[in-house]
């Protein structure tokens, strides 16, 4: 079943503001979807300045953490 990416993008949004950061990988998990289509998304909400985005310095293995910005909190 195929699922419209506003949804998704709404998915995203509420599970960010439930949780503080999250990685593409827990993201994808936690909303069932595959990983090209949260990052499709996350990189929308980028684009227009809704998130942001850090990379994580405990691994050692390059994990992108996204949030929402303090002003959309």
């Amino acid at each position: 079943m195929h699922r419209n990416i506003l949804d998704i993008t709404e998915e995203i949004i509420k599970l960010l503001k439930k949780h503080k950061e999250l990685s593409t990988r827990q993201i994808s998990l936690k909303i069932k979807s595959h990983r090209a289509v949260v990052l499709r998304s996350l990189e929308f909400l980028k684009r227009i300045g809704y998130i942001q985005e850090r990379k994580d310095d405990k691994n050692k293995v390059d994990t992108r953490l996204f949030s929402l910005k303090q002003s959309t909190r």
